[in-house]
């Protein structure tokens, strides 16, 4: 019996070390934190979408045209070093939603920085801005950003949201009793899907960089052992058999957090696929605008029994989405298309699809781009960002 009694606190001590670590405490941190700046939600301003104050926080009711919404407040004096850590409670945030801070430096007044949050769900979410090499200097403003899950939730379906409320902001200095909120937000707030390249889904790459769960059971646990080992006197075969139980029991506790990952990311695709027909479903795609643009320029590619369709666009994801829309038509992407032969012309009948791109046309010269890359060509179409041309001339 004394024997276990002693092993308590040295499992304890070893756990709690093994959470510091993980969570980025310096040893000499107070147990609360010695320095706190709270951000009241009715000091939050509404800079895109629509939200009101109320008694029990800032209620966010709807994102603005552009499909983003924003609330930020001044503060005052207040420097990054200082307060490392974030504390925040949102209430009903919709799963369809990403959430980002956004916030500006005194040496930079005009550039905006951005760094995705995990999903707070309906509790208190812990971050440590530390982590990130934007949070630095003196922050002279703060809030939080709200728009479309990039890559998964049309603009349409994000947009289409139960209002949800803002009830608390505050930045904190590091100590012990941050240690475990900061890890259950780490380790077990939601995190959408990220795109990790063109054609597959991969790990959480643009959201707060979670400090790895797994090193910190194995560890944990195979310490633990040694000290029960040394403090009980167990056996070989003892150890043997607790090392076994404990190998299976961190398996299915990290198999079983990796199963409520999924669910919860399979519940987003539910909310907008499903109960929906195959029409329907075909027209949600992350990018809205993109499969619109595509369907204008098949449609004038039909008219006119155009045989190729080239496509550039700034972003590449952009261009290869865009390709992937127009299929199964001749097309590929414009800059390709000159370098397959340079100097002889391209084909009389092609369409040329440009879409968010700065590439300039000169009526005076016909023109499309600039002196370098500039060709010959007719215009045809254009609404937003989208511009529609026909290839009349030879590569410079």
């Amino acid at each position: 019996m004394i024997r276990r009694l002693v092993l308590l606190p040295v499992l304890f001590a070893i756990w709690m070390a093994l959470f510091a670590w993980a969570a980025d405490v310096p040893w000499n941190a107070p147990w609360t934190a010695a320095e706190r700046l709270s951000v009241a939600p009715r000091e939050l301003h509404v800079q895109f979408g629509e939200a009101s104050g109320e008694p029990s926080g800032l209620v966010v009711r709807a994102l603005d045209g552009s499909g983003t919404g924003l609330q930020t407040a001044r503060l005052a004096r207040a420097r990054a070093e200082n307060y490392p850590i974030l504390r925040y409670r949102i209430v009903d945030f919709p799963d369809t939603l990403e959430l980002a801070l956004v916030f500006r430096r005194s040496d930079s007044p005009e550039d905006v920085q951005t760094i995705s949050l995990p999903m707070p769900g309906n509790g208190e979410a812990v971050v440590d801005l530390s982590r990130f090499a934007e949070w630095r200097g003196e922050i002279t403003e703060l809030g939080f950003a709200q728009y479309a899950a990039g890559q998964l939730v049309p603009p349409s379906v994000a947009a289409a949201f139960q209002p949800f409320r803002i009830e608390q902001v505050q930045l904190q200095s590091s100590s012990w009793s941050g240690v475990l909120p900061r890890l259950a937000s780490d380790w077990f707030g939601y995190r959408p899907w990220a795109l990790y390249s063109i054609s597959a889904l991969g790990p959480q790459i643009a959201t707060s960089s979670p400090s790895w769960m797994q090193p910190i059971l194995v560890f944990g646990v195979g310490l633990s052992l040694i000290a029960a080992w040394i403090v009980l006197r167990w056996s070989r075969r003892r150890l043997a058999q607790a090392a076994m139980v404990a190998a299976a029991g961190v398996w299915l506790l990290l198999d079983l957090r990796w199963l409520d990952d999924l669910f919860a990311k399979h519940a987003v695709t539910e909310e907008v696929y499903a109960g929906k027909p195959w029409t329907e479903r075909v027209a949600l795609q992350p990018d809205e605008a993109t499969l619109a643009a595509a369907q204008q320029v098949a449609r004038i590619a039909a008219e006119r029994h155009a045989a190729r369709v080239l496509v550039h666009a700034d972003s590449p994801y952009t261009m290869l989405r865009m390709i992937y829309f127009l299929l199964p038509l001749n097309v590929a992407p414009l800059r390709l298309a000159q370098n397959e032969a340079p100097g002889t012309p391209l084909p009389p009948d092609a369409l040329i699809a440009v879409l968010d791109s700065e590439w300039k046309y000169d009526e005076n010269s016909g023109r499309l781009g600039d002196d370098a890359t500039g060709i010959s060509v007719e215009p045809l179409y254009a609404d937003g960002g989208l511009r529609v041309y026909r290839s009349g001339g030879r590569r410079p």
